[in-house]
């Protein structure tokens, strides 16, 4: 009888442990770093190395919209539009929220609210590490 209990106990701590141990789909939040004060678009790219996806792009400032364009599997490309500045701009939903370094974002374009091009010149997109 206790060996019963025994391999009870180990059976439901290796299925407990085994259920966390696989890849979170979830969401990482890229960051405009920008010395810009006023922006009305900006134009970026989306990459994940192999057997990471990325599922979709949304903008996470307040009032702005994105529209992505999916080159694969691995990466989007796309565009957000609205009234922001520096801080968060992406919502990038990932196969795997825990593997941010597998995930790389760049600046491709910068457009004043006007959309007159700016430069990009201290300008960049960053997944900074979580909190």
């Amino acid at each position: 009888m206790i060996r019963i209990v025994r391999w009870t106990a180990l059976a439901v701590m290796v299925a407990a442990t085994s259920c966390d141990s696989g890849p979170k789909a979830g969401e990482i939040v890229a960051e405009l770093v920008t010395p810009q004060q006023a922006l009305g678009a900006a134009m970026f790219r989306v990459n994940a190395i192999e057997t990471y996806a990325i599922d979709s792009v949304t903008a996470a400032c307040s009032g702005c919209r994105a529209f992505m364009s999916r080159v694969s599997e691995r990466e989007v490309r796309g565009v957000v539009t609205g009234s922001f500045s520096a801080g968060p701009l992406l919502r990038v939903m990932v196969s795997d929220r825990d593997a941010r370094s597998s995930y790389s974002v760049l600046l491709l374009q910068l457009a004043a609210p006007t959309y007159e091009i700016v430069p990009l010149g201290g300008s960049s997109l960053t997944f900074p590490a979580p909190q």
